[in-house]
């Protein structure tokens, strides 16, 4: 079993005192929270694109501040679906990639706590690429995602009989393929497209992934390590 409270140790370690530090979402970020929590004394200014993150961490009694109040970040903690060797990532199931992709868009480390499963020499095909589209246009993508030998859907509210709308009123689309070998190109014809907002598709974001070892350990991989 995976000690997510020795990966939140390591990821606490790289924070410095002053720091700005975006906190994104998902178990192992949680129990990161917690451990900031436990350390006022190294004064940070917490910012997060969840806000699920935020109310947490206001449980918690941290103050974290909008992310369009923020233009520089030192260092971002985030999950993530599915991760290659390359360090090209997923994060399709949250739905929140738009502000996810901003915060890891103005860091100067974007850092995944990730369980080791999730960690493959290339994506998985079990993971969607998501697709923030405008309502408008969202006949117009789902045709390019069928040109593109994609299955698509789009996603539903599990809590209500309805449509899942982003917080800016977005529509999302999961979009499936028998791989993702090509999904750069994927990815690349479809930010093209009238309407499309954002995806969940992370191309040359993430600087450094911390997971555990086949003991347990937790430790850092850089780029280039993974082979």
């Amino acid at each position: 079993m995976i000690s997510i409270q020795t990966i939140s140790s390591l990821a606490f370690s790289k924070i410095k005192p002053h720091m700005t530090v975006s906190l994104g979402g998902g178990h192992n970020v949680f129990n990161l929270a917690q451990e900031i929590a436990h350390h006022n004394e190294i004064d940070l200014i917490l910012c997060s694109p969840s806000e699920i993150t935020r109310l947490n961490c206001q449980k918690l009694g941290l103050k974290v501040v909008n992310l369009n109040q923020i233009s520089h970040i030192d260092l971002a903690f985030d999950g993530c679906d599915s991760v290659d060797y390359n360090f090209n990532a997923l994060k399709s199931n949250g739905g929140i990639h738009l502000y996810e992709k901003l915060a890891s868009q103005i860091s100067d480390k974007y850092v995944l706590l990730v369980p080791r499963k999730r960690i493959t020499k290339e994506l998985t095909n079990k993971v969607q690429l998501c697709i923030e589209v405008a309502p408008p246009c969202l006949g117009q993508i789902l045709q390019t995602c069928k040109n593109l030998n994609l299955q698509a859907q789009v996603r539903e509210d599990k809590t209500i009989a309805s449509l899942a709308y982003t917080s800016l009123g977005n529509l999302l689309i999961d979009a499936y393929a028998k791989n993702w070998k090509d999904i750069l190109s994927i990815n690349t014809q479809l930010s093209k497209q009238n309407g499309v907002v954002s995806t969940s598709y992370f191309h040359n974001l993430v600087t450094s992934l911390i997971t555990t070892d086949v003991k347990d350990n937790a430790i850092e991989i850089k780029k280039g390590d993974l082979k």
